[in-house]
């Protein structure tokens, strides 16, 4: 069983960052069919692409890298994701929330992510925890859906969620008319 897990999990990596190069992928040709389009999206897309390729267990695979242990893997994931976060900011750095809820949604994704990363890193690794428990399904489910969320968020750029609403509500902002 857990070989087939394995197995499940190196393919589902490999479609989340398949999905984020089809996120870069459709807002380079929706933002390059206007002229002087803002190409935001894509560069975030990019940026996410570009991350998750680094850390995809197949990229490894096919090239022998092996320094993606359990003991390393979740400290490389969190440092990539914070690099992407970094790297987010400095791209979207005069563009607001309220015109890009992607930039939300991917920041806020990815601090989740790190806080999972960092959570099963100090349970396996420092805790040396290695029988299954609840963390672990909670993280295998919640970084899955974490991950779609930032993929539709980059497909749509639309608050489908509420949490730009939530946003506003939290600084006590009034509502664009």
């Amino acid at each position: 069983m857990a070989e087939f897990h394995k197995y499940v999990s190196a393919y589902l990596a490999t479609f989340i960052m398949w999905g984020f190069l089809m996120a870069f992928l459709y807002n380079m040709v929706s933002k390059s069919i206007v002229p002087n389009g803002d190409k935001t999206l894509m560069w975030i897309s990019l940026t996410m692409f570009l991350s998750y390729l680094a850390s995809d267990p197949l990229t490894s695979a096919t090239f022998q890298i092996e320094s993606m242990s359990y003991a390393t893997a979740y400290v490389v994931w969190t440092v990539l994701d914070l690099t992407c976060i970094g790297a987010i900011l400095l791209i979207t750095k005069d563009k607001s929330i309220y015109s890009y809820p992607a930039k939300l949604y991917v920041i806020l994704g990815l601090l989740i992510n790190c806080s999972l990363f960092i959570s099963m890193y100090i349970d396996i690794n420092i805790l040396e925890n290695t029988e299954e428990w609840w963390l672990w399904g909670f993280y295998t489910v919640t970084v899955n859906i974490v991950d779609a969320m930032m993929l539709i968020a980059l497909f749509s750029n639309k608050d489908f969620l509420g949490l730009v609403k939530l946003y506003r509500q939290v600084r006590g902002q009034a509502e664009p008319a």
